[in-house]
This record gives C-alpha cells, sequence and structure tokens, in this order.
C-alpha cells in the first residue's frame, strides 16, 4: 500500500475559498479504482493549516490518481491558496 502524507499552509482569510476548492480534489479521489481513504484535515489548534492523508492500493493506483482531471486542476490552482510550498510525505505500508 502507498501512503500519502500532504501538509498544506493557506493563507489566512483564504480558509472558505481553500476548503471549497480541495473538497473537489477530495470527492474526486475518494471515488478512484485503488483509492483505499483520501481525507483533509484541518490541524488541531490552527486555522490555517491542513493535512491530506491518502492510502493506495499501489504504484499503479498512485499514478493513475495523478493523471486524473481533479488532481491536475488541484496542482494547477493550489499555490493560489498556500503561503509555503507543501510538504510531501510517501510511504510503503506492507501488513
Amino acid at each position: 500500500m502507498k501512503v500519502i502524507n500532504v501538509e498544506l499552509a493557506v493563507k489566512p482569510g483564504q480558509q472558505t475559498a481553500y476548503e471549497a476548492f480541495i473538497d473537489k480534489l477530495v470527492q474526486g479521489s475518494r471515488n478512484e479504482a485503488g483509492n483505499v481513504s483520501y481525507d483533509h484535515f484541518k490541524k488541531l489548534g490552527s486555522d490555517t493549516d491542513y493535512e491530506i492523508i491518502e492510502h493506495w492500493q499501489d504504484a499503479n493506483a498512485v499514478a493513475f490518481h495523478n493523471d486524473t482531471p481533479h488532481f491536475q486542476a488541484f496542482l494547477s490552482g493550489v499555490g493560489d491558496f498556500l503561503t509555503a510550498d507543501p510538504v510531501i510525505i510517501r510511504m510503503d505500508y506492507n501488513e
């Protein structure tokens, strides 16, 4: 299984617009074949720090995801909402 965590620091005052923007990515990703789970969280104690936690069946599922229209829209638009580049942590999980 592939696990990806993405930390996102959103510009103050942009949270509502960001949450509407990111919802399209979350909903589209959850419906993909090969997706085990795809969740978006606001960090406790912060108004502007968020995290995406993704679980995928395998590398092929991640590769498919990376080519989807909703992921490409995320890549092209997310920078408008952020104060810094996303921090991405990729892991393998074997049961």
